[in-house]
């Protein structure tokens, strides 16, 4: 198009060459910024990344690893007090919050350490403090409790009890604690 027909042509008169690069240049202008912020955003990510993955290779040395647990056969639930693997044992009840607590397990202690003798019988620890076993201690309001038990049911503890279970019945019952320490030397 020639000068000549541009300035008689309306729509090329408002619209002159000049400002159609304008347009096409503020166009390009904006393209370029748009991949300026993605190439910034993209190194800022990978940025981001490379030090996760420094700190990373760090913390490798230090990995967690949790430790296996461990079961203790040796104590029971009071629910659990009647059938035990055994045609014959104890087991030995206190609360092991009581004031007298480490003097029972001393006793209970000493009585396991013998346990190569020919004569030892297997023991049990029942917790009275333990919430499952809680509902079994000094249930009666006059704090006596039940020597006469033959089911779990029936179950009363005082604040120390020593039971010899055979055949899955309770053949003795004993709530005093010298008399305890006599049966268990």
């Amino acid at each position: 198009m020639s000068k000549k027909m541009a300035k008689e042509n309306p729509i090329m008169k408002s619209k002159n060459a000049k400002g159609i690069k304008s347009g096409a240049s503020e166009e390009s202008s904006e393209v370029k910024k748009f991949i300026i912020i993605i190439v910034v955003l993209a190194l800022l990510v990978a940025g981001i990344y490379g030090l996760t993955l420094l700190f990373a290779k760090d913390n490798d040395e230090y990995v967690y690893e949790p430790e296996k647990g461990e079961v203790n056969y040796d104590i029971v639930s009071a629910g659990m007090i009647l059938n035990r693997p055994y045609n014959d044992y104890y087991v030995m009840v206190f609360d092991s919050t009581n004031v007298e607590a480490s003097k029972y397990n001393s006793t209970l202690s000493d009585y396991m350490r013998n346990s190569d003798d020919k004569d030892y019988v297997k023991i049990y620890y029942c917790d009275l403090d333990n919430k499952l076993n809680k509902q079994y201690y000094n249930v009666n309001d006059d704090n006596k409790s039940n020597p006469k038990a033959k089911e779990v049911s029936d179950f009363d503890f005082g604040d120390i009890t020593l039971l010899h279970i055979k055949k899955g019945k309770v053949t003795e019952y004993i709530e005093d604690y010298k008399k305890i320490q006599e049966k268990l030397k």
